[in-house]
């Protein structure tokens, strides 16, 4: 019989460090089962999982905790372990930084926050040197990187909103990718990850998601990473949400394979 306790305390040391085990030390004081479950689950059998690395996962998670905005405790956890399996502070401050297009301004400055609190307790520090790269060409730049994961977007964009405004169209190009994706510190392969984490955590956007799964099979992500992705959101925003995310995968995925 497979030992999911030894395996997830192995996995919570190797990816939380010492907190991991102040972790679990409270909850055995509270409920010794919902320990349990945490190590078992949580680590034992869906952070085991060999698929991802230990630093992709800990992006989709940090990115998922951010856009979710009701989990802030955890989110210092996940930062103090996105920190402790090789991520730099700038690479987490860009993954929050995304998160405006997604969840908010505000999801993204509370992140922030808690990013400034974990840095100060570590001693970490972070660059403060510009990452913009400026107001020239944003759209075209914009229109560029938005290609890479969905070559015919624009034209999509256009068709659907331009009756509407065609300033929501600019608005998505400009600030989503001439601004944001275009700051570098993340490959688009990670940022893709990043926004697959958040919107399957959300749970509120299934054509964005479904949008962003295929643009993560541009960005080189595989189907079994997408769906890996998925799994470790079961843990923190629960299974519909994981589930609806693995069966949008499968509808994107035999799409692509039909039009190819």
């Amino acid at each position: 019989m497979t030992d999911f306790a030894t395996i997830g305390r192995k996995k919570l040391l190797e990816i939380d460090g010492e907190a991991g085990v102040r972790v679990e030390e409270t909850l055995n004081a509270v409920c010794p089962d919902l320990s349990r479950y945490l190590i078992e689950y949580s680590f034992g059998e869906i952070y085991a999982r060999e698929v991802l690395d230990n630093k992709t996962k800990e992006q989709a998670v940090v990115a998922a905790l951010t856009a979710m905005g009701t989990a802030a405790p955890q989110l210092r956890v996940h930062i103090h372990a996105a920190l402790h399996v090789g991520c730099t502070p700038e690479e987490i401050r860009e993954i929050i930084i995304q998160m405006c297009g997604y969840a908010g301004f505000p999801a993204t400055l509370n992140a922030m926050g808690t990013l400034m609190e974990v840095l100060k307790e570590t001693g970490r520090t972070l660059s403060k040197d510009s990452a913009h790269v400026g107001t020239e060409g944003r759209y075209e730049r914009g229109k560029e990187l938005l290609s890479q994961i969905a070559p015919h977007q624009e034209q999509a964009l256009r068709e659907t909103f331009d009756p509407i405004n065609p300033d929501i169209t600019k608005y998505v190009i400009e600030f989503g990718y001439g601004d944001i994706y275009a700051r570098g510190i993340l490959p688009i392969r990670s940022r893709q990850v990043a926004t697959i984490a958040a919107l399957a955590a959300k749970g509120t956007a299934p054509t964005q998601l479904r949008f962003h799964i295929g643009g993560g099979l541009k960005a080189g992500l595989s189907e079994a990473e997408i769906v890996e992705i998925l799994l470790l959101i079961s843990i923190y925003a629960g299974f519909p949400a994981a589930l609806n995310g693995i069966l949008a995968t499968r509808e994107v995925v035999a799409l692509q394979k039909d039009e190819e």
